[in-house]
């Protein structure tokens, strides 16, 4: 009981003194230096604007297979966040959502997040391929239906002025259970 108590006492002491050793080091804000903006972000720029948008879902019949809507994007942040404004409609049901797309420093890949007014997110990362001005972009999101969904988008700049989409989602990570394919067109507004 004594070499217990006698190991406990030590402990006071020691353990100030090695604690000591992992407190945060000063913080000099004259040393960190803001990075430059990161020349990938500049793939963005095609996207910038306010759009009107149509798309067809391809396994849906009557009134629940045409969409229409609108976009806009904006940059944000010193020109290093992308966000952007979604609206869309056919005649049954309505939503909104609201995006960010970005360029992660350390990952060295475009990343992207998109939420809607049904409280339902969508979030993935995106390739560029700028000889083919296309993107890819999985996602991993609860779809409109409430459950977990895994789609991905492509999407090519045809113009300035024109992009062109087409979108899968699956039930499941593995691809075999479809819920949805859409492809559709977004114009600018002049």
């Amino acid at each position: 009981m004594r070499h217990l108590r006698t190991l406990s006492h030590a402990s006071l002491f020691v353990l100030p003194v090695a604690l000591s050793g992992c407190a945060a080091a000063k913080v000099d804000f004259a040393k960190i230096q803001r990075p430059s903006r990161a020349a990938e972000l500049d793939a963005y720029d095609i996207f910038v604007g306010t759009w009107d948008w149509k798309a067809e879902m391809l396994n849906a019949e009557g009134p629940d297979r045409n969409w229409t809507g609108t976009a806009e994007w904006k940059w944000a942040l010193d020109k290093r966040c992308l966000e952007g404004r979604l609206k869309s409609t056919n005649q049954k049901a309505t939503f909104e959502a609201n995006g960010v797309w970005t360029w992660h420093p350390i990952n060295k890949r475009y990343q992207w997040w998109m939420f809607n007014d049904w409280g339902f997110p969508q979030e993935g990362n995106a390739s560029y391929d700028a000889a083919k001005k296309t993107w890819r972009m999985p996602y991993t999101s609860v779809g409109l239906d409430g459950t977990t969904s895994h789609g991905e988008y492509r999407m090519t700049a045809v113009s300035n002025d024109k992009l062109e989409w087409y979108a899968d989602e699956w039930a499941d990570a593995l691809h075999s259970i479809k819920k949805l394919e859409m492809k559709g067109s977004y114009t600018r507004k002049k």
